[in-house]
């Protein structure tokens, strides 16, 4: 006999026999003790509590307690969830929805009760007023940090909180505050005793009490992983290694009860992965192949990785691979252009990763039982406004996926007056960079890429013009004498000669491919802008990159920068500036340097300096990455300060005035025009809304800046849910 409860009080004829019941039922399961495990008497106390008693809030608890304690028992736990939302449903509060769907969500193997969830839901959700409800495909929901997030976040083990890192700092962010479940809440700096924090990788203990995070390091190529307590405290340093320049080498984790990093180590030029003990020992080599980017399984037993063939090149075949955290043998999971980011599903029964030869994809593959075959790859896109899917950064109890993305960015060419107001667009709608004046003005030449996806496209680049008032871009060049020249997407120079026929150019070709992954031997060349001719300028064997070349004001000469590619495979390690004749012959070194960077010579029109920037490639003393902007005196060498700049990065182009008395600069939203005399700063604003700017170039006659800018391309945090019903359907 069932008894319903008027509001929350029984009546008095109820209690006798409710507590007659209740008797008969503490007997039963004592006696059940003897012979059931506990989820299934803790079940039947819920159930009594719910049905018998109406303590439907009392029972809720119980049913909660019975996912929480016994998660490996997972057709109670199926139970315990549908029962969770009958409750809701009888109270009338709208949580009824959320329960029901978490049991299609979370359970798809419990076919029962995810059916009577779909027919529970049928009766809340009415669509188009028919009785049956499918449920709900997958959600995207943004996560709306007000902050800017770095490129390395990470889910706790529970799922409530994210860890990031911003200004050498690792923060815990709360992801539901006060304001709705969108809204994050107050981060909080972690102790770290002062120990800089890197940004290129983050990872939790299962037990979420550990944090192993990296430091950039100040002593040479090496960086080092230490763990903290999530808590805050003093840092353990772990292991110090190398892993060369890309973000994805730094990606580690720790074991679920923390007492093991799984890393990667780069030595004699190949890549591998280790796992190393936090209490102290030595690395230990997992695979023979190259690979990177461990993650540990749920149960600490199995390694996922992924392949990276040449280091990183990543021309095809980098698959997803599994092996025992004891080392073993590699089983190939699944097949992948260029697989990255694999996360494991909190039953250890899935992974999810990301291909960056399909980036706007979220794929999913399940563990084989007998690891014969690759598993069956299921994939779901990304959401509109976005333009790809970049890091995953958990799989929550619940099932939610945390992932960063990359907002959908705009690119555009302006120009806009010397002294500043409204800027004007004369090319929408396309990745233009390093654009440049004609010697007439009436023109403007620039560095684009092919419109195919993928991240090769940034590989292909070739440069166009377009009207200096506006209208639709063309190519200048391609495949000219047969040669396939490429640009660089920064730091090509592309500066028009003073007669105005010849475009100077850092650029390379498919011979070029002896540098790193991160940039090919390039080498200086002459373009004729009627596509008649092209010619090499310099030949330097080697790894060098020679970049950045500016004619003198005669036509005679070219200043350019020689960069060094070393053997460690570390940009840069040392940068030169140089002279040689506008047809080639002997090199003039004027300055050279190992501690620092130099970047973006120009020369000025009177022809008597050339101004260029510097950075220092590590802290010294209170000085952190000092930026200067330069000038050297053509004819004695003399190098002068003229003054600090807010940033130097290959993004960072200079331009004179055509009274050789200012050098204007790209700072982020507005240009920067620096006096040459005292290094006095005037600030030219745009007035745009969220743009960008990335280069620019001043005008022949002094009046107008053009400069290419762009919005959007930020990280942002999002969450994705109610997956797994279309991942079982599509398997």
């Amino acid at each position: 006999m069932r008894h319903e409860r008027s509001g929350t009080k029984l009546t008095k004829s109820f209690i006798p026999m409710a507590v007659a019941i209740g008797l008969a039922v503490a007997v039963c399961a004592a006696s059940a003790l003897q012979n059931s495990s506990q989820h299934k008497v803790l079940f039947e106390k819920a159930k009594f509590t719910m049905e018998t008693k109406g303590d439907l809030k009392g029972a809720i608890e119980l049913f909660e307690e019975i996912i929480k304690k016994y998660p490996k028992e997972r057709d109670y736990a199926a139970k315990s969830q549908l029962y969770i939302g009958m409750c809701y449903e009888k109270l009338g509060i709208r949580e009824a929805e959320k329960a029901f769907q978490k049991v299609i969500d979370i359970y798809p193997e419990q076919k029962n009760e995810v059916t009577i969830a779909q027919e529970m839901l049928s009766r809340l959700i009415p669509v188009a007023g028919k009785a049956a409800v499918m449920p709900p495909g997958p959600k995207f929901t943004k996560i709306r940090i007000p902050t800017k997030l770095s490129w390395s976040v990470k889910l706790s083990p529970d799922g409530k909180d994210l860890a990031l890192i911003s200004d050498g700092k690792i923060w815990i962010m709360p992801l539901s505050g006060n304001i709705g479940p969108d809204f994050p809440g107050k981060p909080v700096p972690l102790n770290t005793e002062e120990i800089r924090v890197e940004w290129s990788g983050l990872s939790w203990s299962g037990d979420g009490k550990w944090i192993a995070f990296n430091d950039p390091g100040m002593s040479g190529p090496n960086q080092i992983i230490y763990i903290v307590p999530s808590s805050g405290g003093k840092p353990k340093k772990i292991v110090e290694n190398f892993r060369d320049a890309r973000v994805v080498n730094y990606r580690i984790s720790l074991s679920p009860d923390g007492r093991t990093l799984a890393h990667s180590s780069i030595e004699n030029k190949e890549q591998h992965i280790f796992t190393t003990p936090v209490d102290g020992g030595s690395p230990k080599q997992l695979v023979d192949m190259q690979a990177r980017e461990p993650a540990f399984s749920p149960d600490g037993k199995m390694i996922a990785f992924v392949e990276d063939k040449d280091l990183g090149v990543g021309e095809g075949g980098l698959g997803l691979w599994v092996v025992p955290a004891q080392g073993g043998t590699p089983h190939l999971l699944a097949d992948a252009g260029k697989a990255s980011s694999p996360v494991w599903s909190p039953d250890g029964r899935m992974i999810v990763f990301l291909d960056s030869a399909k980036n706007k994809q979220i794929n999913f593959v399940e563990i084989p039982k007998d690891w014969q075959t690759p598993g069956k790859v299921t994939s779901i896109e990304a959401p509109e406004g976005t333009s790809k899917v970049t890091l995953l950064a958990g799989w929550t109890p619940d099932n939610k996926i945390g992932a960063l993305l990359t907002a959908k960015q705009e690119f555009a060419l302006y120009t806009l007056p010397a002294t500043g107001g409204q800027a004007a667009i004369i090319l929408p709608d396309c990745y233009a960079l390093q654009p440049r004046w004609s010697r007439d003005g009436k023109q403007i030449f620039y560095v684009t890429f092919p419109s195919e996806p993928g991240e090769n496209r940034f590989k292909k680049g070739f440069l166009a013009s377009v009207p200096a008032t506006g209208g639709n871009g063309k190519p200048l060049i391609k495949d000219l004498d047969a040669m396939d020249i490429r640009q660089l997407p920064y730091q090509s120079g592309n500066r028009i000669s003073p007669d105005g026929k010849t475009l100077i150019s850092s650029a390379w070709t498919p011979a070029d491919t002896g540098g790193v992954p991160e940039w090919p031997n390039s080498k200086i060349w002459r373009i004729a802008l009627d596509r008649t001719e092209s010619k090499q300028i310099t030949h330097e064997q080697g790894r060098f990159a020679d970049m950045c070349p500016s004619w003198s004001p005669d036509g005679k000469k070219i200043a350019f920068i020689r960069a060094s590619l070393t053997d460690e495979l570390i940009l840069f390690s040392n940068t030169s500036l140089n002279i040689i004749g506008s047809s080639g012959g002997e090199l003039r070194t004027l300055i050279s340097e190992s501690d620092k960077f130099i970047l973006s010579p120009v020369w000025s029109p009177d022809g008597k300096m050339i101004a260029y920037l510097t950075k220092d490639k590590k802290a010294s003393g209170e000085t952190l990455m000092a930026r200067t902007m330069n000038v050297i005196d053509v004819e004695t060498g003399a190098v002068r300060v003229v003054g600090e700049v807010p940033k130097a990065s290959v993004n960072t182009e200079l331009a004179w005035s055509p009274d050789s008395r200012r050098i204007a600069f790209n700072d982020d939203k507005v240009i920067r025009v620096m006096n040459v005399d005292d290094g006095a700063i005037e600030e030219i604003k745009t007035n745009l809304v969220d743009v960008d700017m990335w280069h620019l170039d001043w005008s022949p006659d002094g009046g107008q800046f053009v400069f290419s800018g762009g919005k959007g391309g930020n990280a942002e945090f999002w969450f994705l849910e109610n997956f797994l019903p279309v991942v079982k359907t599509k398997k």
